[in-house]
């Protein structure tokens, strides 16, 4: 397996890197809103936009991606108050990438794991950005690591 950008290896898990381009962007964004409320005297703008902030910044801590190939699961966690989500890997169905335009010009794009869950089939958030090409590249890198395990 070549060199991995987007995990790091413990053991039999492969832990997935915060990304913290696009939330730290959003949380910026909501922090300038804060601050116009400061500037425009308008204290409830302030507050409600500074912990909006707060919250965001928590969350980008909290998120996390789990490959546990002793387990045979994906561990997805994703935001404050979301509980971790086992998904089998014999329940996964594929990686679905979508991305969101606007007038001709990407504003988000967010790579998504299909999986079954009682008949059902479910999705959940693995990543999200701003380019195609990064979550492609993350979704090839999460085929490696699943592929890898299946030679094993």
């Amino acid at each position: 397996m070549s060199q991995l950008k987007y995990f790091t290896r413990n053991g039999n898990n492969y832990v997935m890197k915060r990304e913290l381009g696009f939330a730290i962007l959003i949380s910026i964004g909501l922090a300038a809103f804060a601050v116009g409320g400061i500037w425009i005297n308008n204290m409830a703008m302030f507050w409600i936009f500074g912990i909006l902030s707060i919250f965001c910044i928590i969350s980008i801590w909290s998120k996390q991606v789990i490959i546990d190939l002793k387990a045979k699961e994906i561990i997805v966690k994703v935001g404050l108050i979301g509980k971790p989500v086992p998904i089998p890997l014999k329940d996964f169905q594929n990686f679905e990438l979508i991305r969101m335009k606007h007038f001709f010009v990407t504003i988000n794009t967010s790579l998504n794991v299909n999986y079954l869950k009682d008949g059902k089939e479910k999705s959940i958030l693995i990543a999200q950005g701003f380019t195609t090409r990064a979550m492609q590249n993350l979704a090839n890198e999460l085929d490696e690591i699943l592929n890898s395990n299946e030679h094993s």
